[in-house]
């Protein structure tokens, strides 16, 4: 269940401050800081542009971004008179974000008479936007650049994961070891799609395996091949609790590798060759169990010494997260399990504040991007509250 794009309109007030005067028929700057777009001047000044133009999708409450905005401004002033480059924020341009269906912010998207040319994922070298820039302007070869790009470790892991498959496919033939060849870190393709959960992991994790990579031990347990890792753990019993070189452990690993079928018996097994259920490094096991939605897998982990008081990277223990989730039986159990409901996360919210505040914003959302004008779109809302409204009396009665 994806809430997370109902985080914060807050983001509006900060656009309108930004807007400050119209965007120029070429160039939308303001100063030296790049102009905001929205989705009502979205195809006059980005699709009908005279000029390249280089878009970063943004928000405010997005940590990674505040890396590329600076970026995105230095460039807005270089390139004034030869590129257009804009900001927007998704948290106000809602429409625009899911129609170019950009997953995930920060993402820079580059446009050339009114087409997409590529996009970027995730903070990157300046040197990578202005390269783009550059060819566009003068009218370089883009898939040079690309290719010229990708023997960049950080940049090549980034098309992997997050491109479409299409678009990997398209580059092989030009780049044959593309899905194949370690990183100078040591990584390979394989573990790095392991370790990116998405709606298209699967599929790219079968497109590599195609193409015949080196498999790591742990990364048996990322692509299902449990059978085969159990037998290497009783050979050999340290390794049920041998991280990665990332630091990822089998029992997490194992657990995200086949999420997508909510298979959890690999990792129950595991569990029963002597795996400790604790988190590492910056693989935090209680998300990847709860991510099963799945009651009694929850119950096993907790029973085998899971600490769900175990705090995540935003502050955040397990009953916040299926809170924010909306995971109730995950919530019913937790609370059978004794957790407090009064603890508070990162921000200083107990999981109560967190629904109460949820429900606050994802009204106010409705309201002012006109989604409770019809009956079916009310019903939807009352359908919403009422879930809320038991998990919140949940909460309060454990409370008491």
């Amino acid at each position: 269940m994806n809430r997370a794009f109902s985080r914060s309109v807050l983001a509006a007030v900060c656009l309108l401050a930004a807007l400050g005067s119209a965007l120029d028929d070429e160039v939308a700057t303001t100063g030296s800081a790049a102009a905001y777009v929205n989705d009502e001047n979205f195809r006059q000044e980005v699709f009908e542009s005279a000029l390249p133009v280089l878009v970063d999708f943004t928000a405010t409450w997005c940590v990674p971004c505040k890396e590329v905005d600076p970026i995105v401004d230095e460039l807005a002033s270089e390139m004034a008179g030869k590129a257009k480059v804009v900001k927007l924020d998704i948290d106000d341009s809602p429409e625009i974000y899911k129609q170019l269906r950009v997953n995930g912010v920060p993402t820079v998207i580059f446009f050339n008479e009114g087409r997409e040319e590529d996009r970027i994922g995730g903070p990157q070298r300046r040197e990578i936007y202005e390269q783009y820039l550059t060819t566009m302007v003068e009218g370089g070869d883009m898939l040079d650049t690309r290719l010229e790009m990708l023997l960049q470790d950080k940049y090549r892991q980034h098309f992997i994961v997050s491109r479409e498959l299409a678009d990997i496919e398209a580059i092989l033939p030009h780049r044959p070891d593309l899905l194949v060849e370690p990183f100078a870190d040591g990584r390979t393709p394989l573990s790095v799609a392991i370790k990116r959960p998405s709606v298209r992991q699967k599929a790219l994790i079968e497109l590599i395996l195609i193409h015949d990579p080196h498999i790591a031990l742990h990364d048996l347990m990322g692509i299902g091949r449990c059978d085969e890792f159990l037998a290497a753990v009783e050979a050999d019993p340290d390794l049920a609790n041998q991280p990665d070189p990332d630091g990822a452990t089998p029992l997490w690993l194992g657990l995200m590798g086949s999420v997508k079928e909510r298979d959890g018996q690999c990792a129950s097994a595991l569990l029963d060759a002597g795996a400790q259920p604790v988190s590492s490094a910056s693989f935090y096991l209680p998300r990847a169990v709860i991510f099963y939605e799945d009651p009694d897998l929850l119950r096993t982990f907790l029973d085998r010494g899971m600490d769900p008081g175990e705090t995540d990277e935003q502050g955040m223990n397990t009953l916040h997260l299926t809170t924010m989730y909306g995971y109730l039986p995950l919530v019913e159990v937790l609370l059978e399990h004794g957790m407090d409901p009064s603890t508070t996360n990162g921000k200083g919210e107990t999981a109560v504040e967190m629904v109460r505040n949820q429900q606050q914003r994802r009204e106010e959302l409705w309201n002012e991007r006109g989604m409770l004008d019809t009956p079916e779109q009310q019903a939807a809302f009352r359908e919403y509250q009422e879930e809320s409204n038991r998990l919140l009396a949940m909460l309060e009665g454990a409370r008491t």
